[in-house]
């Protein structure tokens, strides 16, 4: 029994290393290192929603949304969806997000550049659960201040690169700065929004075991009648400076009626984030705006 047991224990290790035969000449792989420590973890080595940058949400109503993010970029083409839920209670905010299934394709010199396992390139993918905890510090007429802790889960995972199947956490100050312009009876609001905090996100790598680094978000937001204008940067300058300096440009044109929103946008990467890719989504409100 013993024997056979070796044998089973002997022709697995085989078979898997034949498997990844192709990787292993691709990388060069000495044998012994283990695979995740040719990975890099950094937003421009990952997909675009491993490591993701978390900025407050200034809502009112509690909301359930559903949105789909459709890639630009051939040699990186993906189409996913997203759902998110957020409650208010108080001064405190609870949004929690779910990046529920993800279709995928890379061409060969991105997958070789990610190091990732899959050899065809091309699967789907189910992503993180993200927690994010917001309660209010101060409010003073038009200006609001808030901190927010932000969790993400280890569930998506690393074999394609797409996911870092590690935990991140983040911590950040919140500032809302609201000015109102008449035009007789019409009113049109503006919103200035900056967060600015640290960021914190694991890694397989021994001698590294986590990467941190400043996040700064700033983002402007109009609302006139039932249309809503946003345009904002998010960034996250990490330790390593190598593919984890993100830049990335959100804009967005949205529909608000009393019942939901439905919103279409655009995010484009300026620096370390090599995405391009449109999004569309639905909020339906969930009873009146809370107090």
């Amino acid at each position: 029994m013993r024997k056979i047991l070796l044998l089973f224990l002997v022709l697995s290790s085989l078979s898997s290393k034949g498997q990844f035969n192709w990787w292993n000449t691709t990388h060069n792989w000495d044998g012994v290192t283990p695979w995740t420590s040719y990975l890099n973890f950094a937003h421009a080595y990952l997909g675009p929603n491993a490591l993701p940058i978390p900025e407050f949400v200034d809502e009112n109503r509690n909301y359930f949304r559903t949105n789909t993010q459709h890639s630009l970029s051939s040699d990186d083409a993906f189409h996913n969806w997203h759902n998110e839920l957020y409650w208010k209670r108080g001064k405190t905010r609870f949004q929690l997000i779910h990046q529920s299934v993800e279709y995928f394709q890379t061409s060969t010199e991105v997958r070789d550049l990610r190091a990732s396992r899959g050899e065809s390139g091309k699967g789907i993918l189910a992503g993180d659960f993200i927690i994010n905890v917001s309660t209010q510090l101060y409010h003073k007429e038009f200006s609001t201040y808030h901190l927010t802790a932000h969790t993400k889960t280890a569930a998506g995972p690393l074999f394609d690169a797409r996911f870092t199947d590690a935990p991140a956490y983040a911590y950040f100050f919140t500032g809302v700065h609201r000015r109102y312009t008449h035009f007789g009876i019409h009113r049109q609001e503006h919103t200035l929004q900056w967060d600015a905090g640290f960021q914190v996100y694991q890694t397989f790598w021994t001698d590294y075991p986590q990467n941190d680094g400043f996040l700064g978000n700033i983002k402007w937001t109009t609302r006139d009648r039932n249309m809503e204008y946003s345009a904002g940067i998010r960034t996250f300058t990490g330790y390593f400076l190598d593919g984890d300096w993100p830049r990335i440009m959100d804009v967005r044109v949205a529909h608000v009626t009393n019942q939901g929103k439905i919103e279409i946008y655009l995010t484009a990467g300026l620096h370390d984030y090599p995405f391009l890719f449109t999004g569309a989504g639905y909020t339906l409100f969930l009873g009146r705006p809370a107090s």
